[in-house]
C-alpha cells in the first residue's frame, strides 16, 4: 500500500477485526458439539442480538448484559480474538511487505505482486489456525469443518497465486553439489566446516543452481523436468497420488483386529460403503482429480505450485500419521488425535513439505513446557497438541529466513533425507518405550 502509516494501519486493523469476528463465528457454528446457543445465534429473544452487537471488538461490550443467560464474561474471549487479530493483520504487513523479513540475505528480492500474494495466503491460514485451535482448546478435537474447506484454499491458492510461498535462495542443480569455500547453500559467506568444504553428495560439482524465487517440493534443488506438466506423466502421477491419499484418510474408517484380520477387513470396508460421508468425499475426490489434471495441461508455475502444496499436504500429514500409529502401539493409547493429522495436512498445503517438517520438530518444544504446567497444576496428562501446532507454524512463517538458513544443509542431503527419517522414527520409537516403561515402574500408583 503505497500509503502513509496511519491510513494503511487503520485499514488492516478494521479487516483484522472481521478475520477475528469470522473466527468467532467458525468457532461456535463449526464446533463438533453442538451448542445449545451462541452469541451468534439470533433465535430466542433471551439472547437475540441486536445490530449494534454485531460490530467488531465493540459488538462484545454491549453483549455484557447477556451474562445472566450466556454466562460469565463470556464475551471476554471473543472480544480478545478479535482484538489480537486486529493487531496481528498491521503486524503480519508490516513484517512481510513493509520490512520484506521473510527474504532472507541471498533470496531473490520479490516483487510487490509477490508480497501482497504471500501476505493474502499467510492472513488467510492464520484465521483458519486460530479457528481450529480454539476449537481444539474447547473440545479437545478439530472438526474436519475447518480443515477440509482449509486444505482446498490453500490448494486453490496455490494453483491460482504460485508465487505466494514462501522465498528461497538460489536453487541447486542436484543433491551432489559441494559447497566450495567461498559460498554457503544460500549464497552468503560459509559458515561450515574449517576445511572449506561441505559435500552435499556423491558427486562433486561448481555450479551454483539455477535462481528461483519461490519454495516448491524439490528445494533446494532446480525443479526435475519428469515433475512437469503436460507431456511428463510423472507429476501427473504424483499429484494424483498425494489428492487421493488425501481423500482417504478422511474417509470414516475403522480397523478392529481383535477377531481377525479377515473380520477387521470386511467390517472395514462395510463401514466405507454404508457411510453417506464416501459418497461425498468420492464426488470431492474426483472433481479434485479432475480439476488438477487441467492445471498438470496448463503447466508452467502454476503446476509446479499445485504439486508442491499437494506433496506438502501429503508429506505432513503423513508424518503426523505415522507418528500417531507408532505412538499409539507402542504406548497402548491414542498418542495424537486424527485431528491433528487433518490440520497438519492443511499447514502442508498452505506452506509445503519442508515447513511442515520444521514446525512439527519445533511444536513439542512449546507443549512440553504448557503440559509440564498442567500437569504439575491440575494433574492432566492429556493436553490438545492442536494450538501448539499452529503455534509452531506461525513461528515457522515469521522467522522463515533464519530457519532456511539453518535447516538447509539438511534438506540438501537429498534422498539421504528419507534415511535420516528413518532413523528419527527408530530413536522417537526408543523415547516412546522408555516412556512407558517409566510410567509403569515409577508413576504407578
Amino acid at each position: 500500500m503505497d500509503q502513509p502509516f496511519p491510513v494503511w494501519a487503520g485499514t488492516l486493523f478494521v479487516l483484522g477485526a472481521a478475520l477475528g469476528a469470522c473466527v468467532n463465528w467458525a468457532v461456535y457454528a463449526l464446533a463438533w458439539t453442538p451448542r445449545p446457543f451462541s452469541p451468534w445465534c439470533a433465535g430466542d429473544s433471551q439472547w437475540a442480538r441486536l445490530r449494534r452487537d454485531f460490530v467488531p471488538i465493540l459488538g462484545w461490550w454491549f453483549l455484557r448484559r447477556k451474562e445472566p443467560t450466556l454466562g460469565p464474561r463470556f464475551w471476554l474471549r471473543p472480544m480478545v480474538v478479535e482484538i489480537a487479530c486486529a493487531i496481528a493483520l498491521p503486524l503480519l504487513y508490516w513484517w512481510e511487505v513493509a520490512s520484506r523479513g521473510l527474504w532472507g540475505e541471498g533470496f531473490v528480492p520479490p516483487d510487490a505482486t509477490t508480497l501482497y500474494c504471500v501476505f493474502l495466503k499467510h492472513a488467510v491460514l492464520m484465521g483458519f489456525m486460530l479457528a481450529a485451535s480454539l476449537i481444539d482448546v474447547d473440545e479437545q478435537i478439530i472438526p474436519d469443518s475447518v480443515t477440509i474447506p482449509g486444505t482446498l484454499i490453500g490448494l486453490l491458492l496455490a494453483a491460482v497465486l504460485p508465487m505466494s510461498h514462501l522465498p528461497v535462495g538460489p536453487t541447486l542443480p542436484t543433491y551432489s553439489w559441494v559447497l566450495d569455500s567461498g559460498l554457503s547453500l544460500d549464497g552468503s559467506p560459509s559458515q561450515f566446516s574449517a576445511t572449506g568444504n561441505l559435500r552435499v553428495g556423491a558427486k562433486a560439482g561448481r555450479d551454483s543452481g539455477t535462481t528461483r524465487g519461490s519454495l516448491t517440493l524439490s528445494s533446494p534443488f532446480a525443479w526435475p523436468k519428469s515433475l512437469g506438466g503436460q507431456p511428463h506423466g510423472g507429476g501427473a502421477l504424483v499429484g494424483l497420488f498425494c489428492w487421493w491419499l488425501w481423500i482417504f484418510a478422511l474417509l470414516p474408517r475403522r480397523w478392529y483386529a481383535r477377531k481377525g484380520w479377515r473380520k477387521a477387513f470386511l467390517f472395514f470396508w462395510a463401514r466405507l460403503f454404508r457411510s453417506r460421508v464416501t459418497g461425498g468425499l468420492l464426488v470431492l475426490g474426483i472433481a479434485g482429480s479432475a480439476l488438477l489434471l487441467f492445471v498438470w495441461v496448463w503447466g508452467g508455475m502454476a503446476w509446479e505450485s499445485l504439486l508442491s502444496s499437494l506433496v506438502g499436504m501429503a508429506a505432513s500429514a503423513a508424518l503426523v500419521w505415522l507418528i500417531r500409529i507408532v505412538g499409539s502401539m507402542v504406548l497402548d493409547r491414542e498418542a495424537m488425535g486424527f485431528g491433528d493429522v487433518t490440520l497438519m495436512a492443511m499447514l502442508g498445503a498452505f506452506l509445503g513439505w519442508q515447513p511442515g517438517i520444521i514446525l512439527f520438530f519445533l511444536s513439542p518444544f512449546a507443549a512440553l513446557g504448557v503440559g509440564l504446567l498442567i500437569w504439575l497444576l491440575h494433574g492432566r496428562t492429556e493436553i490438545p497438541f492442536g494450538p501448539f501446532l499452529c503455534m509452531a507454524a506461525a513461528a515457522t512463517v515469521v522467522f522463515w529466513a533464519s530457519l532456511w538458513a539453518w535447516a538447509l544443509p539438511v534438506f540438501a542431503l537429498g534422498p539421504l533425507l528419507i534415511l535420516v527419517a528413518a532413523i528419527c522414527v527408530v530413536l522417537f520409537t526408543l523415547l516412546l518405550m522408555t516412556l512407558r516403561l517409566i510410567r509403569e515402574r515409577l508413576l504407578r500408583p
